[in-house]
């Protein structure tokens, strides 16, 4: 999906270190509480959590996608936040999904590959780490 005023969609992809465990009842709370806020204001994306850290990818407006990671980076669920791709795109990966917990279902498995080919791409430590959430989980 293009953005509805054909502007580029911005797209942030990182990785933090969680301070919640695998707790589905944090979990459930995280996703809950993502899914009304990206609803408000149309961000979109798909979160992967090994117990020990998050991997997430959140795109649209980037005024919004900004406020959103304005958010993320206050949240005390986690820590060490590393940003490993913040640029515009033209289209959303992940565009009808307000947000997502990675699971065993096909749309899953496309955004594990597109998260995995990705980190493959990158040469860093933490693309490294984000390889390795996005196998353990969606592998």
């Amino acid at each position: 999906m293009v953005a509805r005023s054909g502007q580029m969609i911005r797209r942030i992809i990182y990785v933090s270190r969680s301070l919640i465990g695998a707790e589905p009842e944090g979990m459930a709370a995280i996703l809950s509480s993502s899914i009304r806020w990206n609803t408000e204001v149309d961000v979109t994306g798909m979160l992967w959590a090994d117990g020990s850290s998050f991997a997430q990818v959140i795109e649209g407006n980037s005024d919004a996608v900004g406020l959103t990671m304005d958010r993320i980076r206050t949240d005390r669920r986690h820590t060490d936040i590393e940003l490993l791709f913040d640029r515009e795109v033209l289209s959303r990966q992940f565009g009808t999904w307000s947000m997502r917990l990675v699971g065993d279902d096909e749309a899953s498995t496309h955004g594990t590959a597109f998260l995995v080919g990705f980190a493959r791409g990158e040469r860093t430590k933490a693309a490294q780490r984000l390889h390795e959430i996005a196998l353990a989980i969606g592998g």
